[in-house]
């Protein structure tokens, strides 16, 4: 009997060097959109979707792999920030890819380890994360275990893209959720994503890229000790 111990890893473990609690592993949970022929123009249109068809999100794992094969959903963003999710290798997680080829057996069950992210393809890497934030009950140390947002980044963009950053600088290692996964309703373009997107009359989206480079330039520095941090895919 196979079991999958996906709550062991994200329990907490202490980085050796400096006797720091951290996370074992931040769960990623593979994200998906659905796609539609024309955007909805308000909240009551997007809501109409599903309100006439039950259907229109996939809820099962089966269900959002046919939703994939007839191009009704594609993964989050895709079509316009590859970036964003193409690390989570989506396409090999539906086709259930799940978990490393290597199992530790005890006492007569075999304990299978989900699949970890061995290295990121960009720093604008942002996929959605289940990880353990308050310190356990026996913790010496009250603080909590996962770094706060970054108030410097506001508005739209970089502010979710920066905590994972901080995330993979500290030795957090990163592992994919298996058989389940989130999917994105349409919903009409917010009013902080036009400010992000009008170049001409707001700084906001140069104004965060320039904090982001920064931010990469400072994390660099800050866990220029720990050596156990995902890297950068190659090439």
């Amino acid at each position: 009997v196979a079991k999958d111990n996906v709550m062991d890893q994200i329990t907490m473990a202490k980085r050796s060097n400096n006797d720091v609690e951290i996370p074992v592993n931040a769960i990623v949970v593979p994200a998906f959109e659905r796609k539609v022929d024309s955007p909805c123009s308000d909240v009551e249109s997007c809501r109409r979707y599903l309100q006439n068809d039950s259907k229109f999100l996939p809820l099962l794992f089966e269900d959002l792999k046919e939703c994939t094969e007839d191009k009704d959903c594609i993964v989050f963003q895709a079509d316009m920030n590859w970036e964003g999710h193409h690390t989570t290798q989506s396409e090999k997680w539906l086709k259930k890819h799940w978990y490393e080829s290597s199992s530790k057996e005890k006492e007569g069950e075999k304990t299978r380890t989900i699949r970890q992210i061995k290295c990121f393809d960009s720093l604008r890497y942002e996929p959605y994360i289940v990880i353990p934030w308050c310190p356990s009950s026996k913790s010496s140390n009250p603080r909590p275990l996962t770094p706060y947002y970054d108030e410097r980044f506001y508005g739209y963009g970089k502010n979710k893209i920066q905590h994972i950053s901080h995330l993979r600088f500290r030795g957090v290692p990163f592992s994919v959720l298996p058989q389940s996964f989130v999917v994105h309703h349409p919903h009409p373009e917010s009013s902080v994503k036009q400010v992000w997107n009008n170049h001409k009359k707001n700084s906001l989206h140069r104004n965060m890229d320039l904090l982001y480079r920064e931010y990469i330039n400072d994390l660099t520095e800050k866990y220029s000790d720990v050596d156990n941090a995902v890297p950068q895919c190659d090439g």
